[in-house]
Formats: structure tokens, C-alpha cells, sequence
């Protein structure tokens, strides 16, 4: 997609507007969207799923359309859908969102800690990716990779985080009672880490009890619940590994022009005769 720069004003109006919608580009996957996912379904939002339509074929169309060539890429449209605006990269859209949707505590300290421990996380989970994940390497080094990201890295993240939700009342909380996107990001992680064989010796009722009691509380949330029984939701793998499922009716393709046609625009009023 060619670079545009509009006045920084009108964008921030759109991003602000509370009747802005919102496309989400990414695959037919849970993973690393949970977050995002997530934080939709807390703010109430008007949004729509958006698929690559071809992101491995060698033109690139796809990703010649997102701002850095990744995904997943969040478009905010104006509420008549003549302006979009797209945010790329994973922290900066949980972010922009959590700060949309007030997951982002209620005072400058709470916000701060609510980021550090999601840069953590984050940390984390950027070091599987590259390490472990989309290391092009032989089985061999890949699971010499994963035995020390499971052995060192995850252990070390455990006794970080569990120390502090202890230290603030072991109630399934970062900051404060209620879900912010510190919480929405581990519990991200907890359930990437379980999905691994040594993942239950690493993560359980005596070894992480604070990690589980986040992870429970997102579970609990009635905007979770409801959205995890949505068709779209139940349409998506765990990850891109497993067997495809029949694709949602409510999903568009990447349009591959910004996405400019991707926005939940109203239909037009009926003309008075």
C-alpha cells in the first residue's frame, strides 16, 4: 500500500470517534489476535474480519497492501466510510485499542505497570517467534530452541509475573480488579505455553496459580463469553497448523487497496417521495 500522510488531526478523529468501525486483517487463526479479538469484543465494537486472499502467492498482492508487509493490520473507518486508517503491529493495535476501550488502568501509575508488564509478555512471545516458531532450521535445532525457551525463558517470566499478581491480591488481576490488557496478553501466552507437552509441568495450580486465575477471569467475562460463541469465532483454529474450518459468512477478503471498501458502513436512508 503507498504511504499517505494525512493531517494527523483528521486521523486522530477517526481513531478517536466513538462511531468509528473496524476491519481486522489476519488469518483464520486464534493466536497472537486473542488479544485484539478480545479487546473488541470488551469495547462493543462494530467490526469486521478480514481475510488474506492469497498471502504466500508470489505477486504479494496481499502483503504489498499492509503498512510493514505483516499481519495482522487493524483499518479504523469513518462512520460513513469515506476515510480508513490503518494501525499496524501487534502491541501498537492492543494498545490503541486498550486505551479506546479503557483497559489501560485509570491513572498514569496503572497504565504504566499495565504496559510494562505487556512489553514483558510481549518480550516473551517475540523470542518464541523467532526463535522457535519461524526459525528456519532443521527439527533437530528447532526443538533444541523450544527446550531452552521452555526450560529458562518461561520459568523466568512465571516467577516475575506470579511474585507481582500476588503482590496485588491474587485476585486474577494485574492492576487493579477488573481486566486490562496486561491480563488479556498473558493469558494469551498461558494458553500458547499449554498447548506444548511440557507446557502443564510448567504452568499449573501450585506452579502459576495467579497465571491461571487471569486466564479464568477472561474465560468468565460474560462479552468474552459471548463472543467465543459466535459463529466467526468458532471458525477459527487454534492455529495455523490445524485442519481449516468452514470460513464464517460475516468474513470479507483483503481488498488489497487499503482496505477502503472493508468498513461496516450503514445503508443509505430511504428517500422521502
Amino acid at each position: 500500500m503507498v504511504a499517505t500522510f494525512p493531517k494527523s488531526t483528521t486521523a486522530a478523529q477517526v481513531l478517536d470517534s466513538p462511531t468509528s468501525t473496524f476491519s481486522l486483517l489476519y488469518f483464520d487463526t486464534q493466536g497472537i489476535c486473542n488479544p485484539i479479538r478480545n479487546l473488541l469484543a470488551l469495547g462493543d465494537a462494530q467490526w469486521t474480519q478480514l481475510y488474506p486472499q492469497d498471502w504466500e502467492n508470489e505477486d504479494l498482492a496481499d502483503k504489498h497492501s499492509t503498512p510493514f508487509g505483516v499481519l495482522p493490520v487493524l483499518y479504523v473507518h469513518s462512520q460513513d466510510g469515506s476515510q480508513t486508517f490503518p494501525i499496524a503491529e501487534s502491541n501498537a493495535i492492543e494498545e490503541y485499542l486498550a486505551s479506546r476501550f479503557n483497559r489501560l488502568g485509570s491513572n498514569t501509575y496503572e497504565r504504566t505497570q499495565i504496559l510494562a508488564f505487556h512489553s514483558s509478555t510481549s518480550a516473551l512471545l517475540d523470542s518464541f517467534l523467532n526463535s522457535v516458531n519461524s526459525l528456519q532450521a532443521s527439527p533437530e535445532v528447532k526443538q533444541e530452541q523450544l527446550t531452552i525457551f521452555m526450560t529458562k525463558s518461561v520459568p523466568k517470566w512465571i516467577k516475575i509475573h506470579e511474585d507481582h499478581l500476588r503482590a496485588n491480591g491474587s485476585n486474577g488481576h494485574y492492576v487493579g480488579d477488573s481486566i486490562t490488557l496486561a491480563d488479556l496478553k498473558s493469558a494469551m501466552l498461558v494458553d500458547m505455553i499449554l498447548r506444548f507437552p511440557p507446557g502443564a509441568g510448567l504452568i499449573n495450580s501450585e506452579t502459576a496459580p495467579g497465571l491461571l486465575k487471569v486466564a479464568a477471569a477472561i474465560n468468565e467475562d460474560p462479552k468474552i463469553k459471548a463472543w467465543r460463541e459466535t459463529e466467526l469465532f468458532k471458525s477459527q483454529r487454534s492455529s495455523r497448523a490445524a485442519p481449516p474450518q468452514p470460513r464464517a459468512a460475516s468474513v470479507k477478503l483483503n481488498d488489497r487497496k487499503g482496505n477502503l471498501s472493508g468498513g461496516l458502513v450503514p445503508p443509505p436512508l430511504a428517500k422521502e417521495n
